[in-house]
């Protein structure tokens, strides 16, 4: 019994650095998680104000048709097939996938959240069954590659914001030349303050 007290009391220490370190990256994605939750009602808010608009351009719309219709009741108009614009599909997929991503780190926050706070018991044990539990924990942590999900997390925000930033300067560019490379120009430098910020 004092084997495994003993190995509870070393491990847990471990376990305790391991779940703190990770934990805290965790949280300061959460701040932004749960800004996506607040942020999903930020980023997600303004990237589906972006998309409800971007939207338009993927169906016929009927109010255009009904003005062209009263503008000129006596021509006759055989409308063409609507066809959507490559550049219109391109932002939309950009913008929907970054939309699914920033939701799906939401998700995985949240359950790596959960995960840690159920990895260190509440209560420490000192029998051979806490011993085996807790190693078990351990062994699934670095099976499933814990720390490297959890770390991974901000990667799916940033690529995201990347994806988003993209669909931007090609919807910009469609409207307005000069504002799609102001948009441009922007971007890249964002992308290079990242890459000089990260490296």
């Amino acid at each position: 019994s004092t084997i495994w007290s003993l190995y509870l009391k070393e491990t847990g220490e471990e376990d305790k650095e391991l779940v703190t370190s990770l934990q805290v990256g965790v949280d300061e994605l959460l701040i932004f998680v749960y800004s996506i939750l607040f942020q999903a009602g930020l980023f997600g808010g303004i990237l589906t104000a972006f998309l409800i608009e971007s939207r338009k351009d993927l169906q016929v719309d009927p109010l255009r048709e009904i003005l062209q219709a009263l503008q000129n009741p006596l021509v006759v108009t055989t409308s063409q097939p609507f066809q959507v614009s490559k550049s219109s599909l391109v932002v939309n997929y950009l913008w929907f996938t970054s939309l699914g991503l920033t939701l799906f780190s939401a998700l995985c926050a949240v359950l790596a959240k959960e995960w840690l706070a159920k990895y260190i018991p509440v209560s420490p044990g000192s029998r051979s069954s806490d011993a085996r539990q807790r190693h078990l924990r351990a062994r699934r942590a670095r099976q499933w590659r814990l720390e490297s999900v959890v770390t991974g997390i901000p990667l799916l925000i940033q690529l995201a914001l990347f994806l988003f930033c993209a669909g931007l300067v090609l919807f910009t560019w469609n409207n307005s030349v000069a504002l799609g490379v102001l948009m441009l120009i922007l971007t890249i430098l964002a992308i290079v303050l990242y890459i000089l910020g990260t490296v």
